[in-house]
């Protein structure tokens, strides 16, 4: 994976979905990869939605 980019992985999800992604999360984190999950990044009295475009700006790119 390239080095230039904070995420390997951004994960997005429903609610209802969030103990399953967590788990998928916490495997992709031990297999070396770098998560970007929601819990892990977003903290009470942030701005939700800068915080999400922000971090997919960090993440690498598809077309790469």
């Amino acid at each position: 994976m390239p080095d230039n980019f904070k995420y390997d992985v951004f994960l997005s999800h429903k609610s209802k979905d969030k103990a399953v992604v967590r788990e998928l999360a916490e495997r992709l984190r031990r297999d070396g990869l770098r998560v970007w999950f929601d819990e892990w990044e977003i903290h009470p009295g942030d701005p939700v939605l800068k915080r999400i475009v922000g971090a997919l700006n960090l993440c690498v790119s598809l077309t790469d």
